[in-house]
């Protein structure tokens, strides 16, 4: 039997500015098994069924890579698990298995789409030109660096600011093939697309002419934004999302990819097991029962988070105001009248917007975020509010309490909202120690 696992403390948790360490909803972050660890002597049965006719096993491969492959397959060219897990995930999407496909991660059910993409329209346009694909200048640092490395695979990338340009300029400027950006970007600037303004556009087009839209729904998910009586089946469109965060509530790595073009999908779905960004058919279980668990109260949470989001944007836009006219940061948010997406943004994302908003530095030095949010949690109001486990600093957003990240490659300090917090009180203790900061 194994021994008993040894928990030792993380190296990253030492007493910071007179305040105890804290891991409120973290598994412990280092084990090491004990000496007695076994090997065991029961190999693992293998996925694979055996066929004793040549009538089973080719009706075993021509379920390859379909929607409902069943039980036996190699594991790469789906499983039931699969199916299962895709049918919960539905719920959160939109209807029918058929149209969700899940993938290793959120990045990559981003970059798998964006390459699907690509793929598709290059075999449209092969051998004339190689095609072109247009993308957010505001988007995911994560993603933009992928879509830089495209450029090396002959692919045209261009980027486009969102923020001070119109749909109709994109499609007139860039003519693009394949283009992908954030509903609602993971950026200091917050631009929302408009999806309605596209769609509009693209589908009036010619078949040959109309791009592959990819639109990466992490931010809002479904209860900002549903997707279901927007889309239609003949839509080019493929919605990519993050389903760590809220659907499997940070426990661990998951993406889904999803459309009502059941065509595209089912060729994603081939494209997915030839390319290898499959989910491993133990963790298929786990993936499994965390959504079940979710889902009950998977919109109510997220109306939570974007809520206390706002409030917490309102109180660090009150802030920078209060520094008068040379402040250290600025603050955008959808919401607010001045941003420039205002207008759509209130009348098509009725639930909340966005789980995050940024404090961007007015500097160029990317030191600058990290010098920012030592002053801020340094505050006795914010250290007040981290000994009551209202706010934690830590990556990602979608949590029971906020939660404060600065980025080491660029001026800013993320401030994510939380489910279950006192919103009000954090906001005041954040508008002070802004202010002070």
């Amino acid at each position: 039997m194994p021994g008993t696992l040894e928990l030792l403390p993380s190296p990253e948790l030492p007493e910071l500015n007179g305040l105890a360490p804290a891991l409120p909803t973290q598994a412990p972050d280092i084990y090491i098994a004990g000496p007695d660890l076994t090997v065991p002597q029961v190999l693992p049965k293998p996925a694979p069924n055996v066929y004793k006719t040549e009538r089973g096993l080719t009706a075993s491969l021509l379920r390859k890579g379909t929607a409902r492959p069943g039980r036996g397959l190699y594991p790469r060219d789906g499983t039931a698990n699969v199916t299962d897990v895709e049918t919960a995930i539905s719920a959160l999407t939109i209807p029918g298995q058929r149209n969700n496909v899940i993938v290793s991660s959120g990045m990559a059910a981003v970059t798998a789409s964006v390459e699907f993409a690509l793929k598709t329209r290059g075999k449209q346009l092969w051998p004339g030109r190689g095609p072109k694909f247009v993308h957010g200048i505001e988007h995911y640092s994560q993603s933009l660096a992928a879509f830089a490395d495209l450029k090396y695979m002959g692919v045209h990338v261009d980027g486009f600011d969102v923020g001070t340009n119109t749909v109709e300029s994109l499609m007139a400027d860039k003519e693009p093939d394949v283009v992908c950006f954030e509903t609602v970007a993971n950026t200091p600037g917050m631009p929302v697309f408009d999806v309605h303004g596209l769609l509009a556009i693209t589908r009036a087009l010619p078949e040959d002419k109309a791009p592959i839209v990819v639109f990466d729904h992490t931010a809002a998910l479904s209860t900002g934004l549903d997707f279901t009586d927007i889309l239609t089946p003949e839509d080019k469109v493929l919605i990519a999302e993050s389903a760590t965060k809220g659907a499997m509530h940070n426990s661990d790595h998951l993406g889904v990819v999803y459309s009502k073009n059941e065509e595209l999908m089912d060729d994603f779905r081939k494209y997915k097991a030839t390319h290898g960004v499959v989910t491993s058919t133990h963790a298929d279980i786990a993936y499994l029962r965390a959504i079940q668990a979710t889902t009950p109260g998977f919109h109510e949470r997220n109306k939570a988070l974007y809520a206390s989001t706002g409030k917490l944007a309102v109180a660090m836009a009150q802030a920078q105001r209060e520094l008068g006219s040379d402040p250290e940061f600025t603050v955008s948010f959808p919401t607010f009248e001045d941003h420039p997406h205002h207008d759509y943004a209130t009348k098509h994302f009725l639930r909340g917007i966005a789980p995050v908003v940024f404090m961007a530095c007015n500097g160029f030095d990317p030191a600058q975020a990290r010098q920012l949010l030592k002053r801020i949690v340094k505050h006795p109001k914010m250290k007040e509010q981290i000994n009551e486990g209202q706010i934690f600093m830590g990556q990602s957003f979608g949590f029971k309490e906020a939660r404060l990240l600065y980025d080491r490659h660029a001026p800013y300090v993320r401030v994510a909202g939380g489910y279950d917090i006192d919103s009000d009180a954090l906001a005041g203790a954040l508008f002070e120690a802004a202010v002070d900061a």
